[in-house]
């Protein structure tokens, strides 16, 4: 017996209205896509449509042989998509009588029966499970109000007028989403006294709001996205200096990281093939905070974070978006040097498996994937999987998780113009700052690295660990005093993240000071520590100790860290980068990587 919407229909029922569909003259002509509904709808009869996967359809229905990718071959997607028009078209003609309905949500595979009571054009998706968070539609329709000039400054008034064209100039460009023109919106602004109203006459769903003020030659933008009911589901807020010789570039920046930030990511909206249901805008500003969280990128931060995703898979199981966060989550935890991170890993691949499972064509779904591969030492996989998501979408993220397995694989050359691009898409980023440090500190790029931290300041503050690699290049280039009192600053603001100090021990150690009181005091070296044996090895070679380095680098192998194919770009550990013990190690990662 199956129900829906409190109404109960039996096996015999569902299979008569099956019959009836499958001998119409809609269908009568399309085998295929007959042995699609067929398969279906037994599956759903027999209560196993954990078995309607996109590779399970494909090798029975559409006789697809190993190996099959799914990702690379779209028939099922394809065949999905034309079921659910024939599916549309029969009940809107000789089947709109029929006592059943039987439809298919966009993005799933999983068939809905309805009674004619509750016919899918007259679904509410007001539900939470993840098959009603995507509806029949042709992406978002957004409207952008032109930004409020609130310092009524020369300055500001012209990035009030500059956001707001670039802004919606980058929306237009985006995949999935339907952009109201701005005449249109120029004559009902004025008339109209609140958004709500505005966004009924202008037939939109979202709303993009905002201001510029100007305070000396620093910019401030904040924009904020409202739903068509008036809640306002999103604020952000990015600060830039005003370089009156490329302002145009600046302006453009604001606005991509905006539009980067909030873009559709599902693949079904990106292609216009479905919209959003109003069950979207109840989880959506969860998601964004989320995603926020994630790029402040310390740990007070990415916990709440992951924690915040977990809730959003829990409530839509079938949005691909949240296992993404919460695959990066993972990865960035295992990364970051706390202790067993290697235990972290297959959380994190897990949830990317989820996410390519329920979109295989979502670039951020396989960017997640290549990020979990790489920290599982599976690089093989991981490229290709990164490759795929950039033919797939260019996104800012996934750009940044790919130049950082070029970069640890040697390949800084190819790393580097991915970095660039999506610095020009999102240089406000704290993880895009990281990541741009990461990568001059290990290329060895030391005076261009610190001229590229100045320029990062022009947009925002700098996150910590981009300026501990500051603080170790000072080193690097004997500037010492820079160096102390970057780490002073840092270890005022650590708090109990030993991965912190035990990092800044390093530097201090690097400028020839004793930083024995502060790993004696924090027991950085203790066994119970909360830092990875990676770590470990880094501090002893600051503390002059390479036997205790080789030791703590063979019991990373051991457990497999997800940090340990650094040592072999790192510049830290070139005391040690000549000796017998060093070298078998860095090959005994490439053999595991290899293989």
């Amino acid at each position: 017996m199956n129900k829906a919407n409190g109404a109960a229909f039996s096996d015999d029922s569902i299979r008569a209205e099956l019959a009836r569909v499958l001998q119409s003259s809609i269908f009568a002509q399309s085998d295929r896509l007959g042995r699609f509904l067929r398969f279906a709808v037994e599956h759903a009869i027999s209560g196993t449509e954990e078995g309607l996967k996109e590779y399970v359809i494909g090798t029975e229905v559409y006789d697809r042989k190993p190996p099959y990718h799914p990702s690379q071959d779209s028939i099922v997607r394809t065949e999905a998509r034309r079921l659910r028009t024939k599916l549309k078209e029969y009940y809107e003609s000789e089947g709109k009588e029929n006592p059943i309905f039987i439809y298919f949500r966009p993005g799933s595979y999983i068939p809905v029966f309805r009674s004619k009571a509750f016919a899918p054009g007259q679904e509410t998706a007001a539900g939470s499970s993840g098959d009603e968070v995507f509806v029949e539609g042709a992406g978002v329709s957004v409207a952008v109000i032109p930004f409020l000039d609130a310092s009524e400054q020369p300055l500001s008034a012209k990035y009030a007028r500059g956001v707001t064209d670039e802004l919606v100039h980058e929306l237009m460009q985006c995949e999935g989403c339907r952009v109201v023109s701005t005449s249109s919106i120029a004559q009902l602004v004025s008339q109209v006294a609140d958004i709500p109203a505005l966004a009924r006459k202008l037939g939109v769903q979202i709303v993009f709001e905002g201001s510029v003020r100007a305070e000396g030659n620093r910019i401030r933008v904040t924009s904020r996205i409202v739903s068509a009911d008036g809640f306002q589901l999103w604020s952000q807020r990015l600060d830039a200096e005003a370089d009156t010789s490329n302002i145009f570039t600046v302006q453009e920046q604001f606005a991509s990281a905006l539009v980067n930030r909030v873009r559709p990511q599902q693949s079904i909206v990106r292609t216009a093939e479905a919209s959003v249901s109003p069950a979207m805008w109840t989880i959506y500003p969860t998601l964004l905070k989320a995603e926020a969280l994630l790029d402040e990128g310390n740990e007070s931060s990415v916990q709440p974070a992951l924690a915040r995703f977990r809730e959003i898979a829990q409530a839509a199981p079938g949005y691909a978006r949240p296992h993404c966060g919460i695959a990066q989550c993972y990865c960035w935890l295992a990364i970051h040097g706390g202790s067993q991170p290697a235990d972290l890993v297959p959380h994190a691949r897990s949830a990317a498996e989820r996410a390519v499972e329920l979109d295989p064509e979502m670039s951020q779904a396989l960017a997640s994937m290549g990020s979990a591969l790489a920290l599982d030492w599976d690089w093989k996989g991981a490229e290709p999987a990164f490759r795929r998501a950039m033919e797939l979408d260019f996104q800012a993220n996934s750009a940044r998780q790919y130049a950082l397995l070029l970069t640890v694989l040697g390949r800084f050359d190819e790393a580097w113009p991915f970095l660039q691009r999506a610095q020009h898409v999102d240089p406000f980023s704290y993880l895009q700052k990281v990541a741009c440090a990461k990568f001059l500190y290990v290329s060895r790029r030391h005076p261009e690295a610190l001229a590229h931290f100045s320029e990062q300041l022009r947009f925002g503050p700098l996150p910590v660990e981009v300026q501990l690699y500051q603080a170790l290049i000072h080193a690097q280039l004997a500037q010492f005093d820079d160096a102390r009192r970057t780490v002073q600053l840092i270890l005022r603001n650590a708090g109990a993240q030993s991965s912190l100090r035990a990092w800044a021990a390093e530097i201090l150690a690097q400028c020839g000071d004793d930083p024995a009181a502060l790993v004696d005091e924090f027991k950085l070296l203790s066994p119970g520590a909360h830092l990875s044996q990676y770590r470990r090895a880094l501090l002893s070679i600051a503390l002059g100790d390479s036997e205790g380095a080789h030791f703590y680098l063979s019991a990373a192998f051991a457990d497999k860290e997800a940090e340990l194919p650094w040592l072999a770009v790192d510049p830290r550990f070139d005391p040690i980068r000549q000796s017998p013990q060093f070298r078998g190690i860095v090959g005994k990662v490439g053999s595991r990587v290899a293989s």
